[in-house]
């Protein structure tokens, strides 16, 4: 008899209310329910995006590998994403999954601050939390007053990058209880471009299983080397506090002292009139406590000198304005993310696409520029960064034009536990010249690669238990190919007559302590949650006679 990987289904109903993880859970702080639909703006009032909630005769299930989570940019809110979600939902059926919002300064206290949470006494950080379910995309807002109220007045989209990145932590937790994925994609407007990596880059803001679950990592228009815009008249940073924890952290250079910032290139704590000097009279900044610690004089380590995880497909979208090198905001030599890996640098090249356009800056008109942002969130282009999918269900991909190379390669990873026949189906092409290929776990090719005919995919390869990629190559996209997703899936059935589950036994059922497995030699039996989340992985020592507790 073979040796079984044992998927325990039937086992679901009792371990559901287990969360991902076991790490200590925010305590989300409580607000008027008015607060999760409306932004409080002057003597304005003005409706949010909220999602529409599913029914019992709305189940949704994503077709996409993982969860998407939008994060916005300095002195700006989630809304800022509505344009390219908009035209998302309407063009690919996305749903909107909910929004995550948090004071960065709820004490309301600028020349102190922490990384703690709500309910901890004088926490800088309160977590809100608005109506959220499974859904293909969210949104991270900082836009958030004290009391919930979305449209702040204590400068809390305007606080430091530290709390930022605790604050995503927060996000990727929930977005994986919510949707039962592994992983998410980041993608980061400006200033969330750098609270992406500031959760990305320290490993004391990961899971509880020391992972950050990060997939693919979008910015858009993110100064990863810093601007200076706040000093020039009339720029779009002037309209921003100049003395606030963001502005300090986003620098290149201090106006007045002219050394490097210190959250992206590190240094002490320390403010005089050679250090961390911005303005000519007054205090310079609100706080200097970079890493809000509740201290000053800590010797900073700065992002830039920091490591980097290669395992994640990284992607950046810049803007030019009049021919320039600038989208009026952040230079192009700051945006190219890069330019700041010293040492070895990535493993596996950024992709890079420019949108340009004339005027004084395109740095605020980034994140609504839909076709660039698809072109960034495109599939991974090495089987190394491959997404993560399972057999037997449906999925959608993306074609788009990619740099530098013509060809866009999208690569998805898959695993099967028995000798089975799998079959790729991709339906809805719109390229002229699509192929499909199944390569093994060392890369090389199982089979031949498969031409498309027409619109559709399909062909069959036997298959050993594994680890396997699927490689889908556009030869020749064009600009207009990503308004239509690809439709794809692998269903498996076994090669060859499996009689050994002919005589399995599982009692007892429905299960409250211990679940019993007779008559079947078992390796490994794995429990998931209805919601697909991994629970628990047991092996075993090939015996006829098992049990889970």
């Amino acid at each position: 008899m073979n040796k079984i990987t044992l998927i325990a289904s039937f086992a679901l109903l009792f371990i559901s209310s287990l969360g991902f993880s076991q790490n200590e859970r925010i305590e989300f702080k409580p607000r008027p329910a008015e607060f999760e639909y409306f932004e409080y703006r002057n003597d304005s009032i003005f409706p949010l995006k909220t999602p529409i909630q599913n029914t019992t005769s709305r189940v949704f299930e994503s077709k996409l590998p993982y969860p998407i989570i939008f994060i916005h940019g300095l002195n700006s809110s989630s809304e800022t994403w509505n344009t390219s979600t908009d035209y998302y939902d309407t063009q690919y059926s996305f749903a909107y999954g909910g929004r995550f919002d948090f004071c960065l300064n709820a004490d309301n206290n600028n020349a102190t601050t922490n990384k703690n949470f709500y309910p901890t006494a004088g926490a800088d950080i309160a977590a809100f939390e608005s109506f959220v379910q499974n859904g293909d995309y969210y949104y991270v807002n900082f836009n958030v007053n004290p009391n919930g109220a979305v449209g702040t007045t204590v400068l809390s989209n305007q606080s430091a990058i530290a709390k930022q990145g605790a604050a995503v932590k927060v996000a990727v937790k929930r977005v994986m209880e919510v949707t039962g994925k592994d992983k998410v994609i980041l993608v980061g407007h400006s200033m969330g471009g750098l609270a992406s990596r500031e959760y990305i880059q320290n490993s004391y803001n990961w899971q509880a299983d020391n992972q950050h679950h990060v997939a693919k990592f979008l910015t858009l228009g993110t100064p990863h080397g810093g601007s200076n815009a706040s000093d020039i008249p009339g720029s779009f940073l002037t309209g921003t506090e100049t003395r606030s924890e963001a502005l300090r952290d986003l620098k290149i250079t201090y106006y007045y002292s002219g050394e490097p910032s210190r959250f992206l290139f590190g240094g002490i704590e320390i403010n005089n009139s050679s250090n961390m000097n911005e303005h000519l009279f007054g205090p310079d900044y609100w706080n200097i406590d970079v890493n809000c610690n509740g201290t000053i004089g800590d010797n900073i380590v700065g992002l830039n000198q920091k490591p980097i995880d290669n395992i994640i497909d990284f992607s950046c979208v810049l803007g030019r304005i009049n021919g320039s090198s600038s989208d009026g905001v952040v230079t192009e030599t700051s945006g190219t993310l890069d330019n700041y890996f010293t040492g070895t640098g990535l493993t596996y090249p950024i992709k890079y696409f420019y949108y340009t356009s004339i005027g004084i800056e395109n740095h605020t008109a980034l994140p609504s520029q839909y076709y660039e942002i698809m072109q960034g969130l495109d599939e991974p282009n090495f089987k190394e960064l491959a997404y993560g999918i399972q057999t037997n269900k449906n999925y959608i991909g993306y074609t788009t034009v990619q740099n530098p190379t013509g060809a866009d390669n999208d690569y998805f990873k898959f695993t099967v536990t028995d000798n089975v026949n799998a079959t790729v189906s991709v339906s809805s092409i719109v390229t002229s010249s699509m192929n499909g290929t199944i390569l093994n776990s060392a890369g090389t090719a199982v089979g031949a690669s498969q031409n498309n005919s027409g619109t559709t995919i399909s062909f069959t390869r036997t298959l050993a238990p594994g680890d396997y990629y699927l490689k889908l190559t556009s030869t020749n996209p064009t600009n207009t190919n990503y308004t239509t997703p690809y439709q794809f899936n692998i269903t498996t059935t076994l090669s060859a007559d499996d009689t050994s589950f002919e005589s399995f036994v599982f009692y007892p059922n429905p299960v409250k302590d211990i679940l019993n497995l007779e008559n079947i030699t078992l390796s490994k039996a794995t429990v998931y949650s209805v919601l697909g989340q991994l629970i628990e992985t047991k092996t075993f020592e090939n015996a006829t006679s098992n049990t889970l507790d």
